[in-house]
Parts: C-alpha cells; sequence; structure tokens
C-alpha cells in the first residue's frame, strides 16, 4: 500500500513541477500564435485590408473577416464582436501566406507593399496607382512585419525546416 501512495504523490509533485516551469518565452502553441495574430496583426489586417471588395470577397485566396469590415456570417451585425471562428479562418489565410522559412520574402509581406519598394505587385492600388503601403516604413507595414518574423521564428523553433540555399 505504501508503494501505491508514493507513486501517487510522486506523480502529483510531478505534475505540480511540470506547471511551474517558466513557458513564457515559449510563442509555438497554436493558442498563443492565434492570440498574438488577433492583437497584433488581424487588427492592421482589418484596417487596410478587410474591406468586402478587396480580402473580404469570396472570390479572393486570402480573405480577412472581422469587425467593421467584411464577416463570415453576412447576416452578421458588421460591429459586433470578433467571432472566435473568424479569427481562426482569418489566421489560417493569413498562415498561408507566410513562408516560415524565408519570413521576410513572404506574399504576406511581398504583396502590399509597393514594387519599387521591393514588393511584387498587388492589385489592391488606390485610384493615383499607390499600392497599400508605399515604403517599408509605413506602420501597418512595420507591425506585420514583426508579427511575421515573429511568427516564423515559431515556427522554426517548432521544427519547420530551414530554406534552401
Amino acid at each position: 500500500m505504501k508503494r501505491g501512495v508514493a507513486a501517487w504523490v510522486g506523480i502529483v509533485l510531478a505534475l505540480a513541477g511540470v506547471a511551474c516551469v517558466d513557458t513564457s518565452g515559449l510563442a509555438d502553441t497554436p493558442e498563443y500564435s492565434l492570440n498574438e495574430f488577433t492583437v497584433y496583426a488581424l487588427p492592421v489586417l482589418l484596417r487596410d485590408c478587410g474591406f468586402q471588395a478587396c480580402h473580404g470577397s469570396q472570390e479572393r485566396f486570402f480573405r480577412v473577416y472581422g469587425p467593421g469590415r467584411a464577416r463570415l456570417d453576412p447576416l452578421e451585425e458588421a460591429y459586433a464582436d470578433l467571432d472566435g471562428f473568424e479569427a481562426e479562418i482569418s489566421f489560417s489565410f493569413t498562415k498561408a501566406m507566410i513562408d516560415p522559412r524565408n519570413a521576410k520574402e513572404s506574399l504576406l509581406l511581398r504583396k502590399p507593399l509597393a514594387v519599387e519598394a521591393g514588393g511584387s505587385g498587388h492589385e489592391g492600388v488606390d485610384k493615383f496607382g499607390r499600392n497599400v503601403y508605399r515604403t517599408p516604413d509605413d506602420d501597418g507595414f512595420l507591425v506585420l512585419q514583426t508579427w511575421v518574423l515573429n511568427y516564423a521564428r515559431t515556427q522554426q523553433a517548432a521544427g519547420t525546416p530551414p530554406a534552401a540555399p
């Protein structure tokens, strides 16, 4: 009987030890990544890309959903709180635009950036022919770039193979 009690005490202590491990430096869990996305990247994407005619349209490969912009459910009130499923769908589309092995060349960064600033061309120009971000110093671009680089780093830490030379 003592052996059984000792085993249970050992298991409880081991689990308590796991709960005390500092995981603040780990950012590779899906929950953390989704949270980071909704706090940092999604507001910029909604502001700059989430219009119905742009990346709210079902015809687009890349789509962004949220309050004040395109909604996943067309019957959803426009300014209702962000729906968790909308955040997950937007996150999935956004991740598909990132190359974790070569983050700086990801489509999420190249497409909205003006060609003359190193971008790859985007049909989302305004009436003056300007792209979403004219330079890599634009505030929105800097937020997205920081998020993309951090996200890619977490993916590499989780085992994504490095880019080919």
